[in-house]
């Protein structure tokens, strides 16, 4: 969990995904807490286990931070993203597996 005068922002749920969200987030001039980051780095397998990798700012920094991750969410879909999608229902349906979480989950 953060520090007490930290609120998360976001959840990635990938090494590569953590790591240009906390660089972006650092260009933009925000102190970045990143708790998780290191372990899911060592063993990539554990990032569901451990609830992500949680990516806080300062409180009184939320609303402005949130608001930069916001403005850069895609809003259309391209082919990999349907794909993606055919291929994780598919998976669901054969195997009982599946992966609908994003790379990315800015929180409210």
């Amino acid at each position: 969990m953060p520090r007490a005068d930290y609120t998360i922002v976001a959840i990635a749920y990938r090494t590569s995904t953590a790591a240009t969200t906390i660089c972006f987030l650092e260009a933009a001039g925000y102190d970045v807490f990143y708790p998780g980051f290191n372990l899911v780095n060592m063993v990539p397998h554990w990032a569901l286990a451990i609830g992500g990798i949680h990516i806080a700012v300062p409180t009184s920094q939320v609303s402005d931070a949130r608001e930069l991750l916001l403005s850069f969410e895609s809003t259309t879909q391209d082919w990999s993203t349907c794909v993606s999608q055919i291929l994780n229902g598919a998976g669901w349906l054969a195997f009982g597996v599946s992966s609908p979480w994003p790379d990315l989950i800015i929180r409210d």
